[in-house]
């Protein structure tokens, strides 16, 4: 299995998210806000990433989280296949903790997993 994360695997446009925003599957905890959807022709799971400044202030907390994301999903694509992914950060997230953080997402991959 190829586990780069490459531009095919990335939601896009201003549409994509706005499909996965529609009536998606919702899986939150302390840290995150997953949402998920179905693609319509089963295709390889795509990630897109919705981290506001007004929850994280600082730029290099925003991309630390970011790549742990990023890292997180790329190590779980097999399992996620055929799904769109849009994932949030709640204020309250701890960077101290890293292994925290990849716990969590790897509850939210195992929970789109089963749907």
């Amino acid at each position: 299995m190829n586990y780069r994360f490459t531009r095919a695997q990335r939601l896009l446009t201003p549409a994509d998210y706005s499909r996965t925003f529609d009536h998606p599957f919702r899986s939150s905890d302390r840290y995150f806000t997953v949402l998920a959807k179905a693609q319509a022709e089963k295709g390889q799971g795509r990630l897109g990433l919705a981290i506001a400044k007004k929850q994280l202030k600082k730029a290099h907390d925003r991309n630390l989280v970011k790549r742990i994301v990023r890292e997180s999903f790329r190590l779980q694509q097999e399992k996620l296949t055929g799904f769109d992914i849009v994932v949030l950060v709640k204020g309250n997230v701890s960077l101290d903790n890293r292994q925290l953080l990849h716990q969590s997402l790897k509850q939210h991959w195992e929970r789109i997993e089963k749907l």
